[in-house]
């Protein structure tokens, strides 16, 4: 599912700025562009096409019946493209109440050993994004907004509490946020290649997680293909 989500997002991302660019050029071209379709146009429309049926193909092949429901949730992003993690260090009831009051719903509902109870995901089935917090030195913030897909790689990997784990490309942060909602791993590495990427997500784990963690936390500036050969069997769940 992780695979068809970033795969089929990658292509519906493609196919919507391909949309967006033609409905710009539309809309500030010529009367005379207006009325006729330029080379361009049309070879933007068949690679939109190509790219749709592509995965129409593919997936309805390898999901079988469940492909209606997947792409149904794929093509309506509002559903999932902004949602918001709450902090269990920070989060206070008055934020859940104003969530509730502006009509965002858990996305788990029902706590489980898949889901549990500290992992607290707000969606909202109403187009919009909710407002962030500003970044302040000694202060914690009190949610995450993320892509509700990234939860996916989190929930599948089932960390428990006291495991070593390693989010491979970790920037800007989310994963590694939401693995430390999900359990109490025993060591937390969370790696970044690109050197501006890498403070980024320094300053977003600075601004989640209590400093009395921070020491089962590691950042480091790595490539990720490097760290099996320098670290092997160093950790029990790795997310790449």
């Amino acid at each position: 599912t992780w695979g068809v989500l970033t795969m089929f997002s990658r292509g519906l991302l493609r196919a919507n700025l391909v949309a967006a660019r033609r409905h710009r050029n539309e809309r500030y071209s010529s009367a005379r562009s207006q009325k006729e379709s330029t080379p361009e146009s049309k070879l933007q429309k068949q690679i939109c096409h190509i790219i749709l049926n592509h995965f129409e193909k593919q997936y309805s092949e390898e999901l079988g019946g469940a492909w209606n429901s997947v792409r149904n949730v794929l093509t309506t992003p509002q559903y999932w493209q902004y949602a918001v993690l709450l902090n269990k260090f920070s989060c206070s009831s008055e934020i859940e109440s104003y969530l509730c009051l502006k009509n965002y719903r858990l996305l788990f509902t029902t706590p489980s050993s898949s889901f549990p109870q500290s992992l607290k995901c707000y969606i909202s089935d109403a187009p919009g994004k909710f407002p962030a917090q500003k970044h302040k030195d000694g202060q914690l913030k009190q949610y995450y907004l993320l892509n509700a897909a990234s939860l996916l790689a989190v929930l599948a990997l089932e960390v428990k509490d006291g495991e070593k784990v390693l989010d491979m490309c970790a920037a800007p942060g989310g994963k590694s946020i939401a693995t430390l909602q999900y359990a109490c791993p025993g060591l937390l590495q969370s790696n970044e290649y690109d050197n501006l990427r890498f403070h980024w997500l320094k300053q977003t784990l600075e601004s989640f997680i209590p400093e009395s963690l921070m020491s089962l936390i590691t950042v480091s500036l790595n490539d990720g293909r490097e760290i099996g050969n320098l670290q092997p069997e160093m950790f029990d769940k790795i997310c790449n």
